[in-house]
């Protein structure tokens, strides 16, 4: 048989002609290559790269072709409490993760999207003139927009800005006029609201639910990590390079969203760890003493940042390593996630 990847690259790069059934049956081989973990890593990567340029057809990573809209997928958090932070005695953890505490600030039920967002996806907000409409912006955002002049993430080349990669280049104002963007849309559409669980998509039937799509707060976006048992990485206690993209895996770049489904939360969030960081709504506090968990949207205050990514050490991907940025700053390593609330699982 032909080597999938061999001939996705004739397709790619080669100018080779196929008809679409061959076409079909090279993006389906290159799919399941993705979630081969007997695949080393860079493998895996490289097909997640190959089939951005032939069409990912994943559910999650696009564009739904029924609304023209970002095809997000969720996965559910059930409210409760849990742990947050980090013991005094472990090696790896900062002064910034202490004291480690029973946070109990989750009361209901959200929906996290089991990717980070994708080029393609705010590719959309994009093309809809998300922009130029000044209703999605805080007043510090839209001052600093007009001010740089935004009319687009930052473009850093290939693979950084392929379709099913995480967009990055993206500042914390961006990533919430977005959501704000996204919000709309959906409220004023019928969306179709799919849940991902226990390895299925299943439709969600949320009646006259109105949902409010938003940045996560760090409480929210480590629950969906560790869950309720403190693991230090998404999948277990022990850094696996072949579940997440960090420094010891190897790639050394962005991959497409889904490259690591051995490192999926126990919520089944995929990507939590490596790859990108990602911005949270909360504003920064130095340590977990006295914290507010603040997520007031106005002004201009540094900004969570949550995940690490694929040029970090493990002990930066880690559930509770934390860190901050200006909420101005676009780099090619920072990138963002949903969440919709309120939602309640019947």
């Amino acid at each position: 048989p032909v080597n999938p990847v061999v001939a996705a690259r004739c397709l790619v790069e080669g100018g080779a002609q196929a008809d679409d059934a061959t076409r079909r049956a090279i993006t389906t081989t290159l799919v399941a290559r993705m979630a081969d973990e007997q695949q080393p890593p860079v493998a895996r990567a490289l097909a997640g790269r190959l089939l951005a340029k032939l069409g990912d057809p994943r559910p999650g990573v696009g564009i739904d072709s029924e609304t023209g809209l970002p095809d997000i997928v969720w996965c559910y958090v059930p409210p409760g409490p849990f742990t947050l932070g980090s013991l005094d005695d472990d090696e790896m953890a900062r002064d910034r993760e202490k004291p480690q505490h029973l946070n109990q600030s989750i009361t209901q039920g959200y929906l996290i999207s089991r990717y980070p967002v994708t080029n393609a996806q705010f590719a959309a907000f994009v093309g809809a003139g998300g922009y130029g409409e000044r209703r999605y912006w805080t007043e510090a955002g839209l001052e600093r927009k007009d001010r740089e002049e935004w009319t687009a993430p930052d473009d850093y080349g290939q693979p950084y800005n392929l379709p099913n990669h995480p967009v990055v280049g993206v500042s914390w104002y961006e990533a919430l006029a977005f959501c704000r963007w996204l919000t709309q849309q959906l409220q004023g559409a019928d969306p179709r609201w799919r849940l991902w669980r226990d390895g299925q998509l299943e439709t969600l039937n949320l009646q006259s639910q109105i949902l409010t799509v938003r940045l996560p707060s760090e409480p929210e976006w480590e629950k969906a990590a560790r869950g309720t048992e403190g693991l230090r990485y998404p999948w277990g206690n022990e850094a696996d390079p072949n579940r997440a993209n960090y420094d010891d895996t190897g790639i050394g770049t962005t991959n497409a969203v889904g490259c690591f489904p051995g490192g999926a939360s126990p919520y089944e969030v995929q990507d939590l760890s490596g790859n990108v960081w990602e911005w949270c709504r909360t504003k920064w506090e130095g340590s977990y003493d006295d914290y507010q968990d603040d997520n007031d949207l106005r002004g201009d205050a540094l900004r969570v940042l949550r995940g690490g990514a694929f040029s970090m050490s493990d002990s930066r991907v880690r559930c509770a390593y934390r860190d901050y940025g200006d909420p101005i700053v676009r780099h090619g390593l920072f990138g963002f996630r949903l969440v919709a609330s309120p939602f309640r699982r019947a």
